[in-house]
């Protein structure tokens, strides 16, 4: 399959999971092929290689695999430890930075489908919500508490938000879908009366964001793509924005020991 490769050249814009699934079906490539970056994604390369070292480098000592390109949801817990969502599976990062292997979302939630598009952990009961599409779910630790995934769009929620978040100023959770935001009504998927709003509420946070974590200093963390803001909540404005990957170490792709980035 020399010839396949080649014709994808240094120019192939391939998500990691597609990497993964050419490799599975062919093999990997004779070669290596080098990063490609581009304005607000980083696409990754067929394997990740060292050309001074014979051979190569694995792609675990590089750190988990949503550090090199971009996950699809990401909540906290009581504990501050974040979980991060990519396609099937779903990591765990401590609060000291340490993170676990990939672990199948089946494994914990039975029935919840891969790409979910938004996630949030209630951090006054610890349940999780999860939606994607039209459909919300909502687990009490693994066993579902709607019993089957709810109609989102019959309380008003929009249809595949783009993140989600559990504000705990109003202790609500809040959806966000491309320049406007839902606040919740409590215990339920109703949103509240007057919204959705601009996101200009959220002073200079971009559109189409792809996850928000709260803080334990109360602050607010935004995330699109390779990039974050960090949203201070008392004057409510973005007041830093940098690549989270390189400069949150409680993301998990930093070494504890050495503190620089895995790969």
């Amino acid at each position: 399959m020399a010839p396949y490769y080649k014709r994808l050249g240094r120019d192939a814009l391939l998500s990691w999971d597609d990497v993964l699934a050419v490799q599975s079906l062919y093999g990997k490539p004779l070669g290596g092929s080098v990063a490609v970056q581009l304005p607000g994604k980083l696409f990754t390369d067929f394997e990740a290689w060292d050309p001074h070292s014979p051979q190569g480098r694995h792609p675990e000592t590089q750190g988990p695999k949503y550090c090199h390109s971009s996950f699809d949801a990401i909540t906290v817990d009581r504990q501050q430890q974040v979980y991060i969502f990519k396609g099937s599976h779903f990591w765990e990062v401590a609060a000291d930075g340490n993170v676990s292997e990939p672990h199948p979302l089946q494994e914990r939630w039975a029935g919840l489908p891969p790409n979910i598009e938004a996630a949030a952990v209630s951090l006054e009961d610890g349940d999780f919500y999860f939606f994607k599409g039209g459909q919300c779910w909502r687990f009490r630790g693994p066993k579902p508490v709607w019993g089957l995934p709810q109609l989102c769009r019959a309380g008003g929620l929009p249809r595949h938000p783009d993140a989600a978040l559990f504000f705990p100023p109003l202790r609500r959770l809040v959806l966000f879908k491309g320049a406007r935001y839902y606040v919740l009504a409590r215990g339920g998927l109703q949103v509240e009366p007057y919204y959705p709003r601009s996101l200009q509420d959220w002073g200079g946070i971009p559109e189409e964001v792809s996850g928000a974590l709260p803080r334990p200093d109360g602050s607010i963390i935004f995330f699109r793509d390779d990039q974050y803001w960090h949203l201070d909540q008392a004057k409510l404005w973005a007041t830093t924005s940098g690549r989270w990957a390189t400069e949150l170490p409680w993301m998990g792709c930093w070494h504890a020991n050495s503190g620089s980035t895995l790969f």
